[in-house]
């Protein structure tokens, strides 16, 4: 295909170190890269390297010849410098935008053999690679996607090799199906939130102050939860008795973070633990503490805005695991949020996010998969959501 000018410009690779971009293309003519709005280069050139850059950081890059590419992408992090909690965190994810065409391409997850692509929440197909092509696209049109994926539990470092840990050989041998549903199979979860593809390639994505807040909620869906110890006073405890709800009232731990330009704050509440016998009279009332409820990590500079949270929150009417989950957050001056978390399995999970006085934003939500989940050695799900500026 010809366009006045030359050939079509063509992406050829992007390749990322801890400390530079390289993006290479094919292209007949003059070729001018951008970063936020930013001329970094112009030639006729086939090739530009962006050095200097900070390790596990996201970038994005406009690239206009005879046509315009939008590039977004991050540099590597040394394994020792990953969060072994939250494997999703430093994980490079890189999006294409360019005319009627929709590109993501993301590291490979150890020990999973496919996965899902769902568009706007509809199934869209699955791939055996890393990687995902849209072309059934219409430019106008804001487009969420996301990624999941199962494997068996993983025990150790993620990078330390290639092989299948010993656990996980133990599941095949023992005929474990791979399967979500499975207590020791691990859900990946990641969302990339594109907006619409002729804004981004257009430069039109607007920039919002910084001033969001960040919403965590931990739940027990069922109104009554039977005591596993049949020989306790107590034998029900009171749940939440409701389903997704932002602004719900009833709950067993909340975690709000407010994030501003300079400043992050944590603002944590825990729902009453309520036994009853089994009759349904009351025994006791006692509320957990919440000091199991902290931000760590907190940074406030020119280059983003981030913390991260910690949970862990148990039943203080009876001794039971903790409810656990870590969460990572990203906040950038060009507008780019980049989210990630690992929690139990248990109980229900909602996080929401809301920028000034509007409404709130679903990130992440999990149902819960019985409370045993909350034991060792039960898999935690792994998720992460991330916008396109």
């Amino acid at each position: 295909m010809e366009k006045k000018g030359g050939l079509c410009m063509k992406l050829i690779s992007i390749s990322q170190t801890p400390d530079r971009i390289s993006i290479h293309w094919e292209h007949d003519g003059s070729v001018q890269v951008f970063k936020d709005g930013k001329e970094l280069y112009s030639g006729s050139g086939k090739s530009f390297t962006d050095n200097g850059l900070e390790p596990g950081t996201i970038y994005s890059y406009t690239l206009k010849g005879t046509g315009t590419i939008k590039i977004q992408t991050a540099t590597a992090v040394e394994r020792e410098e990953k969060n072994a909690d939250i494997p999703l965190q430093e994980l490079i994810v890189t999006t294409v935008i360019e005319e009627g065409l929709i590109s993501l391409v993301w590291e490979p997850i150890r020990g999973i053999e496919e996965y899902e692509i769902f568009r706007n929440d509809e199934y869209a197909g699955t791939v055996t690679e890393p990687a995902f092509q849209d072309r059934h696209i219409d430019m106008d049109e804001q487009y969420v996607y996301g990624i999941k994926g199962i494997r068996p539990l993983e025990v150790g470092d993620e990078e330390e090799t290639e092989q299948p840990s010993l656990l996980a050989r133990a599941i095949d041998l023992l005929k474990v199906t791979k399967d979500e549903d499975d207590i020791l199979v691990e859900t990946f979860l990641m969302g990339k939130d594109i907006g619409r593809p002729s804004d981004q390639l257009n430069g039109r994505m607007p920039i919002k102050p910084l001033n969001y807040r960040l919403r965590y909620t931990t739940f027990l869906e069922d109104e009554w939860v039977e005591n596993p110890n049949v020989l306790s006073k107590m034998r029900y405890f009171t749940g939440d008795g409701r389903t997704f709800d932002p602004e719900a009232d009833r709950y067993r731990t909340r975690a709000e973070i407010s994030v501003s330009s300079g400043e992050v704050s944590l603002k944590r509440d825990v729902g009453a633990s309520e036994g009853y016998t089994v009759n349904k009279e009351l025994v006791e009332r006692e509320t957990a503490s919440d000091e199991g409820i902290v931000i760590k990590q907190v940074q406030t500079d020119e280059e983003k805005v981030s913390f991260l949270l910690e949970h862990s929150v148990g039943n203080p009417l009876m001794p039971s695991p903790d409810i656990v989950y870590e969460l990572y957050a990203g906040f950038y001056p060009n507008g780019f949020i980049d989210i990630s978390g690992e929690h139990d399995e248990a109980p229900h999970h909602e996080i929401y996010l809301k920028h000034e006085n509007g409404d709130w934003k679903p990130l992440h939500r999990s149902e819960t998969r019985g409370l045993e989940r909350l034991a060792p050695p039960a898999a935690n799900r792994f998720w992460r959501y991330s916008n396109m500026t």
